[in-house]
């Protein structure tokens, strides 16, 4: 009889604990869904704000080609009259101001982006459609300006809005051409990577293998190795490397196993890379010594 009460409450003190177990792992997955939805409501608050704020800049380069529409350069001449020539100097002056607080707006946009702890591609390609619009739009904004002046040389003031937002354009494109050459080089150089191939008489001349005795184990790039021995290649897009050996091919520096093979193509022994980011995660410098 006592046994049988004893295992009764063992019983109840099992299913006691698991209540209690389970209970705390309720809590837990309810704190994680609560900071989950936290995450979602800010994002979707951060991207409803961006999206808003652009909405803003399409509609104000669409006034903006309105406004140009709006312009006739026909009649103007020395005999134009006053109040037709203001009007044109206002509305000109309009376009500019409304230009320039789209350009202050997204480089606003721009700046907050780059802070931001969510990779909002989305935002990023209408940030980067919206700039060209305007900067498109600001050209011709900038011949329509010169045009004027062609037309009736008593409108002077234009003359430096004109050459502002001639140099704004052309300082906004030099940058641009800078900013996507500067990107385009530090693409290269984080993707690029070398392989050296030769006989072992061959890398010991160039310093590239070293050992310190006859029954010493081979060091690579321990000293100040010959850098133009080795080939550059784009890490991404190397998948295939002729070896032109017949009857050895060896591997000297660290590279996954799993990540390439050797294998032979008319006779050749050829490095096959079937996963470039694994093969180079352990060395840019790719060595093998053939005969």
């Amino acid at each position: 009889m006592k046994s049988y009460i004893f295992y009764i409450a063992a019983a109840l003190f099992l299913f006691s604990s698991c209540g209690v177990k389970s209970g705390r792992e309720v809590d837990q997955l309810k704190a994680q869904n609560d900071s989950l939805m936290n995450s979602k409501l800010e994002l979707e608050k951060e991207v409803n704000e961006y999206f808003s704020a652009m909405n803003e800049v399409q509609e104000n380069i669409e006034k903006i080609k309105n406004a140009q529409n709006v312009i006739s350069v026909e009649p103007l001449s020395e005999n134009t009259p006053e109040d037709v020539r203001t009007k044109v100097v206002e509305d000109m002056n309009y376009i500019n101001d409304m230009i320039k607080t789209n350009q202050e707006e997204l480089d606003r946009l721009r700046a907050r982006l780059k802070k931001s702890s969510f990779k909002l591609s989305d935002v990023e390609k209408t940030l980067a459609s919206l700039t060209k619009q305007l900067n498109e739009e600001s050209a011709k904004v900038a011949a329509l300006q010169a045009q004027i002046q062609q037309k009736d040389s008593v409108i002077s003031t234009l003359g430096t809005k004109v050459e502002e937002l001639g140099k704004n354009v052309e300082n906004l494109n030099t940058q641009n051409l800078e900013k996507d050459t500067k990107i385009q080089e530090q693409d290269a150089t984080i993707h690029s990577a070398w392989y050296a191939i030769g006989s072992r008489k061959e890398l010991k001349e160039n310093k590239i293998i070293s050992s310190d005795g006859i029954f010493s184990s081979k060091k690579v790039l321990q000293s100040d190795f010959n850098k133009n021995y080795f080939v550059k290649v784009d890490a991404r897009n190397t998948k295939k490397i002729p070896l032109y050996s017949t009857s050895k091919a060896t591997i000297l520096t660290s590279h996954p196993k799993t990540s390439y093979t050797l294998e032979k193509e008319n006779d050749n022994y050829v490095l096959v890379i079937v996963n470039p980011s694994e093969f180079w995660s352990v060395s840019k410098y790719l060595v093998i010594e053939v005969d």
